[in-house]
């Protein structure tokens, strides 16, 4: 089959340290048919230098936009509208792909026309790029991400044009799950096809939007978009139990931030509405990994990973 054309799109902001990496993964891709979109988000560090570096080592291979800063959501919709790949994919610029990632992908998608979604195993790397884990996706289950929340795609996932075009980007105004509530619109596009194969890195590093602080708001965003995707049957069952697990994601955030009586509140409200998840030791774990998980990567990034 001929090879569709791919954009991938990097949005940066205040990543200059981690963005030479993440460049350098994608042009060491043997794929051939591969249009690269890295737009600079009104960066105050050296980002937009160390992007027009490669644009011009690399002619042809990457293209650089420079633009005021108006959010990575945002920045990300412009460069999905700007694309002219019938396959879309975005890297972080704080993350990698691993060799041959791109074209392992596609394949996948092609292998599965009523695919919408491809999506890989990745590993987790610390600020260095030293590998802590190996995360090994879940085969896709719409229940798992909709009622458990479990999000099955992360670095590395490929989508079809044709989701954007209908369902639309990131919604700009979300900070903490934008791509979450992304997923869970692009589920209504097709099936989602897991790669069972490490075929990217995800950074863990004190600014990495998973691991930093977060206002109370933010903390609770999954919240809200639990209740818009039930929005149809709040009261059924499944609904409830997927705000309850709403509520204790929340709940591990206000504790990632340092807000311990937040999260035990919040944890509370999960509980009332769905006792049962008190003989989860799932979600007990979850909210205690929140608690001290942030603190365990700081003690590990200063003391050198020993």
């Amino acid at each position: 089959m001929p090879s569709p054309r791919v954009t991938l799109v990097t949005p940066v902001y205040n990543q200059a340290e981690y963005l030479a990496a993440t460049i350098e993964s994608v042009l060491a891709q043997d794929y051939a048919a591969l249009e690269y979109l890295v737009i600079d988000d009104g960066s105050s560090d050296d980002s937009l230098a160390v992007a027009r570096r490669y644009e011009q080592s690399h002619p042809g291979r990457l293209r650089v936009i420079a633009q005021a800063n108006i959010g990575q959501a945002a920045t990300l919709n412009k460069g999905w509208a700007m694309a002219t790949g019938e396959i879309l994919a975005y890297l972080s610029s704080d993350d990698c792909l691993l060799p041959g990632a791109i074209g392992r992908m596609v394949e996948a998608l092609q292998s599965h026309p009523r695919a919408a979604v491809a999506y890989c195993d990745f590993w987790l790397i610390d600020a260095q790029g030293g590998r802590l884990r190996e995360v090994r996706t879940e085969d896709f289950d719409a229940d798992r991400l909709r009622v458990d929340l479990v999000c099955q795609p992360g670095p590395g996932a490929f989508f079809r044009r044709e989701v954007f075009t209908r369902q639309g980007g990131w919604r700009a105004e979300l900070r903490q799950v934008p791509d979450f509530e992304f997923w869970l619109r692009a589920s209504r596009e097709g099936d989602f096809i897991r790669v069972p194969q490490a075929l990217a890195e995800y950074r863990i590093h004190e600014g990495s939007a998973s691991f930093r602080a977060m206002p109370p708001a933010r903390a609770e965003e999954i919240v809200g978009v639990v209740q818009a995707c039930w929005a149809a049957e709040p009261e059924t069952g499944r609904a409830r139990l997927a705000l309850a697990k709403a509520l204790g994601i929340a709940a591990k955030n206000h504790g990632q931030s340092g807000r311990l009586v937040d999260a035990l509140r919040t944890f509370a409200r999960a509980l009332r509405l769905k006792p049962s998840m008190a003989a989860d030791l799932g979600i007990w774990r979850q909210l205690i990994v929140g608690i001290v998980r942030r603190r365990w990567y700081q003690w590990r990034a200063a003391t050198g990973g020993a």
